[in-house]
């Protein structure tokens, strides 16, 4: 995984790769216009080609100012999983041992999977967890992580 850079395109900012053998994933932050440019994460997952990546036939799915806080909350442990849907397609990921697994689905035979080790899952929950401070305007990381730790409490209730 490389780690987060910063683009030219002003729509976009930081963001994190992570390669499988059979599938790629990209979490970059942008911002949810109808909300008052609010920041939040796009999770695309691509198909790999041999040693490339087929970018064009990638699935796309923009995070909600409530998804964004459950998908810490999956990063962080709290939660074992998050299903993100849209019109004919979707994003699964699923806290495993060793690993996150993702999976990301549109339309008939685009599948695709790959499981994120410990230290891109690191990388990965680093970015959404900056992202997410950024969007509920909390500037102690403590706060945040009780907030996140209560909310995924009631997943038990």
């Amino acid at each position: 995984m490389n780690p987060a850079t910063v683009t030219d395109n002003p729509h976009f900012g930081e963001k994190v790769k992570c390669f499988g053998k059979q599938a790629a994933l990209c979490a970059e932050k942008t911002w949810l216009h109808k909300q008052n440019n609010l920041a939040t994460i796009n999770i695309e997952v691509a198909p790999r080609q041999g040693e490339s990546v087929n970018w064009q036939n990638k699935i796309t799915i923009q995070l909600s100012d409530r998804e964004l806080p459950e998908l810490c909350a999956v990063l962080m442990g709290y939660l074992p999983s998050i299903h993100v849907q849209r019109p004919g397609k979707g994003v699964e990921i699923i806290r495993q041992s060793q690993k996150l697994f993702i999976r990301a689905s549109a339309g008939t035979g685009r599948l695709y999977v790959l499981p994120v080790c410990i230290g891109d899952t690191f990388r990965f929950s680093a970015l959404l967890l900056k992202v997410l401070k950024e969007q509920c305007g909390l500037s102690d990381e403590t706060m945040l992580l009780a907030a996140l730790r209560g909310a995924a409490t009631l997943n038990r209730a």
